[in-house]
């Protein structure tokens, strides 16, 4: 009885597992995920990112220019979101609890890659200045 409830229980915890990733990952294999902090950066040149954004930085270790999110960007390239980010982020920091998305096209077309929370890292050389929009995963 006992070894039946603990397989019961194991079952359900790797259930959990599976579905505790965003959506948006299991259905693009070749999408990059970023999920723990990158080794080589520097926390030095990140401390304009605020506490529950996301910031996009346009140079390595958080160099500015840099924008930051609550919600996202459709689009990079209109006026409506901060300018001269589009196809420019090669550093990222999620100072939220959410995964995020980006799309290397707006209205957020074309996922390349996401970033878990709390992650603070450069951008892989493939990554980097292809980003047109952002959001919160779905």
């Amino acid at each position: 009885m006992i070894r039946r409830i603990l397989t019961l229980l194991g079952g359900v915890v790797a259930a959990a597992a599976l579905f505790s990733a965003p959506a948006q990952a299991a259905d693009t294999a070749d999408v990059r995920t970023y999920t723990a902090p990158s080794d080589s950066v520097s926390t030095l040149a990140w401390s304009d990112c605020p506490a529950a954004r996301m910031c996009i930085f346009a140079n390595l270790n958080g160099g500015r220019p840099y924008g930051y999110f609550a919600s996202g960007d459709g689009d990079l390239a209109d006026s409506s979101g901060p300018r001269g980010l589009n196809n420019t982020t090669e550093s990222v920091w999620n100072r939220t609890s959410q995964y995020w998305c980006f799309y290397d096209a707006g209205g957020y077309n074309n996922l390349i890659f996401i970033v878990g929370p709390g992650v603070q890292t450069n951008l892989v050389p493939g990554d980097r200045n292809r980003v047109t929009s952002l959001r919160i995963c779905p």
